[in-house]
């Protein structure tokens, strides 16, 4: 298991997305919106909704798939479904497929990052193919769950613990671990965690 410290405040790279920049896009459409749009990356309103949000940078060719964790009711259910290994047959994880292939198909892009959050992160790591770029953060894993692409846990996050010790899995210092699983819902920058990860 690595360690990495990041306490520095949020940076900001216009020809990069942080791994912060991207899941905070994820829960805060309106602002992601903003945000993505000075890196170069547009939202696509159509195939975008408060699950998973597309981006595309056309000068770039390349596209940005978001997935936020759990923030409903409905999302609860999925949790449980994930908890006794049924993730793969809700409606949540068979949408982000659906979305992500349909934005696949639509731009054709040159590379392909995804990103998720909680239970995002397990939806991302389902969904992403081989030759994708998946990259998370605090995964809500299960007993044996394996990871796939960068995985990233906040020191102190409970949602994240039983993937702690899996392969790609890296622990990011946190000053702040006693709140960290809930921080982007927030707006906060978890003391910088995950704001010096440059994903694209």
């Amino acid at each position: 298991m690595g360690y990495m410290k990041h306490d520095r405040p949020l940076t900001r790279n216009n020809n990069k997305v942080s791994l912060y920049d991207a899941l905070y896009a994820s829960y805060h459409l309106k602002e992601g919106k903003k945000l993505m749009k000075r890196q170069g990356y547009y939202l696509d309103k159509k195939l975008s909704n408060h699950n998973e949000s597309i981006y595309y940078n056309p000068k770039e060719k390349k596209l940005l798939f978001t997935i936020a964790g759990t923030h409903n009711y409905n999302d609860w259910l999925t949790d449980a479904k994930l908890m006794v290994g049924n993730l793969k047959n809700t409606n949540r994880y068979k949408e982000a497929d659906e979305k992500l292939k349909m934005a696949k198909q639509h731009y054709s892009p040159v590379e392909t990052s995804i990103t998720g959050h909680s239970l995002g992160s397990l939806i991302a790591q389902g969904i992403g193919k081989s030759n994708d770029k998946i990259i998370t953060l605090d995964g809500a894993y299960t007993f044996g769950q394996k990871t796939k692409g960068d995985a990233y846990r906040s020191q102190g996050d409970i949602v994240s613990l039983l993937g702690s010790n899996t392969k790609n899995m890296t622990t990011l210092k946190n000053k702040n671990f006693i709140e960290s699983h809930k921080n982007l819902l927030l707006g906060s920058s978890f003391g910088g965690v995950g704001a010096l990860i440059l994903i694209i």
